[in-house]
């Protein structure tokens, strides 16, 4: 059964693992430090590999860099180095360190080394004489490690990512050293530049596909753009650029401004996102699944809109005190958080239904944080941000109350060990989530009760005297409720008064071709470009490696279950009612109507439901 775990790092007991609470769980209680439980003394974050089997620790007595089993606890792999900071390349094959840079390591290859994560031997080095925590880690490597982009003072150079000594298989070139990305997911690889503005020269952010390095995609140019951050969707079909300057030249907020620009990854969609609220972006986060992103602008109280792929708005959450988004690992839980310098608001979202589930409070909190099977959110007070009341809580998807942990010292870090996908099953709220005890914020579990509100003599013991109201009678500010909003792009391309969307035009029939059409062509471009990728990759001498096999649609196993006839036919019934009600679904959408993506998904899954028929039908032959 697949268990959760966290790390802890504080100044008693250093850096350990310990079980976490599971998915069912009403109750926790954090296990005490055991010898298999504790790894080392640690001045410095620990960090999991992407599929949570590993644990990346520096030791601070010792100097050296450890690779933790993070079912065992045991070392995997060790190695000596001054290290400042360290971090696992996407897959977990190699770690990056950076140090201080001294004659020796001027003379050995540079600062910058890179090392096998299962043997700890040196691979490769790097000269990069400053540090900084934002352009962390200089290494950028693809997701399946193919290729290795580091930015120089000319621009961007490019390696095998698998033999980084080969040396440098591409280039593009820059006037000026700026930001680096390189997109997620499977080829063909993207590479995202920003470079800012120079003397009277416009900032520009660009799009380029490996390999042809020479011209982009994509690019934007801009003024007032000093800093740039890219936010890749998870499947690397488009990216957000997120720019910020210092100094606000309206002079109607004291941090600055931000602007937020949409690329696609084949170029054919870019522009400002046009958001409807002034103010600053407060937080931009993808969904996990790729097809949608929720920001948050705007002037307290702040909104929250969700786009999908093509930046038009599906759902507006309203307004309120929030500045933070944090997905669930799944996508289906959403939470919208007021943290920093707001008072530890938290609401709970259903994103697949579009509804509320809950509101509490958790203040003073620094860190927080989704567990991997996306039941749990907690949320930690740390130190130095606070030098008092270190611990965490834990809460459901619900805003139900777990566990609270009030740790006697100086607690630094605290962080959900993550899961590979499809370890964790995709559940949907159950019955009852979001009751008034929850949305009220009721801990349940043994947590301290809130003080009630002050009720006059004159009031008490009448009809809701002491229920404090969701929001305040009188306000200075304009709450919005959540609604549904459509369809219209926020690219910032207005149309005439009384014009219509292109689309809006077209029958449900003209409408079913022209995607069907546009969905070809994007096929078509994407197979023209992975096979220049693999051309290029085997022109370089790279080994091109298969992708992963694709998930195994659900059909039959023979269990004792499905050693009668009965059996066979009694989940034959269950299964054939199943196909009824998705092919139901499945009518309903091509009527017009809008389906969930829960209802979505069902559709989706038809042809594997038909092949479990299919094999259920000739087992029940060979059986009867």
């Amino acid at each position: 059964m697949a268990t959760n775990q966290f790390v802890i790092r504080d100044n008693q007991n250093g850096c350990s693992i310990r079980k976490a609470v599971l998915p069912g769980e009403s109750s926790y209680t954090l296990p005490p430090i055991d010898a298999a439980s504790s790894l080392c003394k640690s001045n410095l974050d620990a960090s999991y590999s992407s599929d949570g089997s590993a644990l990346l620790v520096i030791e601070s007595d010792t100097g050296k860099v450890n690779v933790y089993d993070t079912k065992t606890g045991a070392v995997k792999a060790s190695f000596t180095a001054s290290a400042a900071i360290a971090s696992f390349s996407p897959s977990g094959t190699y770690i990056q360190t950076w140090e201080r840079l001294n004659d020796t390591l001027q003379a050995s290859g540079g600062n910058l080394r890179v090392w096998n994560a299962a043997t700890g031997e040196f691979v490769a080095g790097f000269g990069q004489k400053k540090f900084s925590r934002d352009e962390w880690p200089y290494v950028r490597w693809t997701s399946d490690e193919n290729i290795a982009c580091l930015q120089v003072s000319t621009g961007v150079h490019l390696f095998s990512g698998h033999d980084l000594n080969k040396g440098v298989i591409g280039k593009i070139a820059q006037d000026k050293p700026g930001t680096l990305s390189v997109s997620p997911g499977p080829p063909p690889y993207k590479i995202a530049t920003f470079v800012p503005e120079i003397k009277d020269q416009p900032a520009v952010a660009r799009l380029y596909s490996y390999p042809n390095l020479s011209e982009s995609v994509a690019s934007k140019k801009m003024f007032r753009a000093q800093d740039a951050s890219f936010l890749w969707s998870p499947t690397g079909e488009a990216v957000l650029v997120r720019i910020t300057t210092d100094v606000d030249a309206t002079g109607k907020s004291y941090y600055g401004e931000s602007t937020l620009t949409f690329l696609s990854a084949d170029g054919k969609l870019d522009g400002n996102v046009a958001l409807g609220k002034e103010g600053p972006i407060h937080d931009v986060a993808w969904s996990p699944s790729g097809k949608e992103f929720v920001v948050v602008y705007g002037f307290m109280p702040a909104k929250a809109t969700l786009f999908d792929t093509k930046c038009k708005a599906i759902f507006d959450f309203g307004t309120g005190s929030r500045n933070t988004i944090a997905w669930a690992p799944h996508g289906r839980f959403l939470v919208l958080g007021g943290f920093g310098n707001i008072a530890g608001h938290i609401e709970f979202w259903d994103n697949n239904r579009k509804k509320s589930i809950a509101s509490i409070k958790a203040p003073a909190s620094t860190s927080w944080a989704w567990s991997p099977c996306s039941r749990f959110f907690l949320t930690s007070t740390l130190f130095p941000r606070l030098r008092v009341d270190n611990g965490f809580k834990i809460h459901k998807y619900d805003g139900t109350f777990i566990h609270e942990e009030k740790c006697p010292g100086e607690v630094y870090q605290i962080a959900w060990k993550p899961a590979a996908a499809g370890v964790f099953p995709d559940r949907p709220a159950s019955a009852g989530a979001g009751n008034s005890a929850a949305a009220n914020g009721s801990n349940g579990g043994g947590a301290p009760a809130a003080p009630s509100a002050y009720v006059p003599p004159h009031l008490r013991g009448k009809a809701g005297a002491g229920s404090a109201p969701a929001r305040p009678a009188f306000s200075l500010h304009d709450y919005e409720q959540a609604k549904k909003v459509g369809g219209t792009s926020a690219l910032g391309k207005a149309l005439p008064p009384g014009a219509e969307e292109e689309d809006d035009k077209l029958s449900k029939g003209a409408l079913k071709k022209k995607k069907a059409k546009e969905k070809a062509a994007r096929e078509k471009d994407a197979a023209d470009a992975l096979e220049q990728t693999n051309a290029a990759l085997e022109a370089a001498g790279i080994e091109i490696k298969p992708a992963g096999a694709a998930k195994a649609p659900v059909v039959a196993e023979v269990t004792k279950d499905l050693e009668t006839p009965e059996g066979v036919q009694k989940r034959l019934k269950a299964v054939q009612k199943k196909l009824r009600q998705t092919q139901d679904l499945a009518k309903e959408a091509a009527g017009g109507k809008e389906l969930n993506v829960d209802q979505l998904a069902k559709v989706d899954m038809i042809p594997a439901v038909e092949k479990e028929i299919a094999q259920l039908e000739k087992l029940f032959k060979s059986l009867s």
